[in-house]
């Protein structure tokens, strides 16, 4: 499912895209151009195309290091620290950036995959756990598997942390936790998620100390920012520079049979419905971190990539891996229109149009 799903991408941005552009490529939308974008860029094969968006950004972080100043432009500290620090890692062998942040992005998503399969398969059986695999594996949102964004390497720590809590393992719960939260922001919602459960199931103390070790993370980026920047939430402060649609406009855009905010209205609003009906069949712990990571992402304001964190939630795929072992036929067909969504939103990332 790995190999195949990544062979799809491969072909739509280093085959296609360069075959069918030969001149510069004219994306639809105007300045200010995303980071590091040249107007005039056509697509040529190499591993360039797997940093556009938000992997230039990470490409700033790995190679120079922060910056942050307080004036309403767009900074590389409103992202996460643990992917680049990672990529560095992988840099000191002497790969390029580009390199480095494809391979670490690419093996973390295929270790989230097996991990995926093993949690399913160890609580609903070997049916739901190829379902589940298939779902993240061919996800048109699996593009940020792939290409230099923290999806392969969040879904897995997200994955191994809620896994060993459901096996009451809480020491690497708590590691990889804290791991996460120093990912992306919706890591803290492991926080709130072991806490609930470790409340409902009336577990030992140690399932409470995993949870308040979840935060671990977040906590020494904003101590970073405070002794670099002098203001320990510049993370959250930068994010103004970005421009964000409201819900209003999502949905007034969905009624409208606007693709993407539908998409985004289905993927969220539809998913915690499907969690909801699901709920007694999905472990509680998938259950709850679901629901939390869905309230966080609807409050909080980062709408734009609304579509690519509901992907990240990996109880969202493990409740579609379930119906669709219950609906083979629904699946196959659902399936079919991921890869060519996939293939498509694929050739769109490598010349430069907003996908996620």
């Amino acid at each position: 499912m790995w190999l195949v799903s990544r062979l799809v991408i491969i072909v739509a941005m280093q085959v296609v895209a360069p075959l069918m552009y030969k001149s510069a490529v004219h994306p639809y939308w105007q300045p200010p151009y995303p980071l590091d974008y040249i107007p005039g860029f056509f697509p040529q094969p190499s591993w360039e195309l797997f940093s556009h968006w938000d992997g230039k950004w990470y490409r700033s972080i790995a190679v120079e290091g922060y910056n942050y100043a307080n004036d309403g432009n767009q900074h590389s500290v409103a992202f996460y620290p643990l992917f680049p620090l990672i990529s560095r890692g992988l840099m000191m062998f002497g790969l390029p950036f580009e390199v480095a942040g494809t391979v670490v992005n690419n093996l973390f998503f295929l270790a989230a995959l097996i991990l995926v399969y093993s949690w399913a398969k160890e609580r609903h059986g070997i049916n739901v756990a190829r379902w589940t695999t298939a779902v993240m594996a061919w996800c048109p949102f699996s593009l940020y598997g792939t290409v230099i964004y923290t999806e392969g390497l969040f879904l897995f720590l997200t994955t191994a942390g809620l896994r060993a809590f459901d096996r009451r393992q809480y020491v690497w719960a708590a590691v990889c936790g804290a791991l996460a939260s120093a990912t992306r922001a919706t890591g803290i919602t492991l926080l709130p998620t072991f806490i609930f459960v470790a409340w409902q199931e009336k577990r030992p103390l140690t399932a409470y100390i995993a949870g308040l070790c979840v935060p671990l993370g977040l906590i020494s980026f904003s101590l970073y920012c405070a002794i670099t920047f002098k203001d320990p939430l510049a993370f959250v402060h930068v994010q103004k520079a970005w421009a964000q649609p409201s819900w209003w406009y999502i949905f007034n855009d969905a009624i409208s049979v606007g693709k993407d905010s539908l998409i985004k209205v289905v993927m969220v609003f539809g998913g915690g419905y499907m969690l909801w009906c699901l709920r007694t069949h999905l472990s509680k712990t998938a259950v709850v971190y679901g629901f939390c990571s869905l309230l966080l992402i609807i409050f909080s304001g980062a709408l734009m990539s609304v579509s690519r964190y509901a992907y990240g939630i990996v109880s969202l795929s493990l409740a579609l891996g379930w119906l669709f072992s219950a609906q083979n036929r629904w699946g196959y067909l659902i399936l079919t229109w991921f890869a060519i969504l996939l293939f498509s939103y694929s050739f769109n990332f490598t010349i430069w149009n907003w996908v996620a």
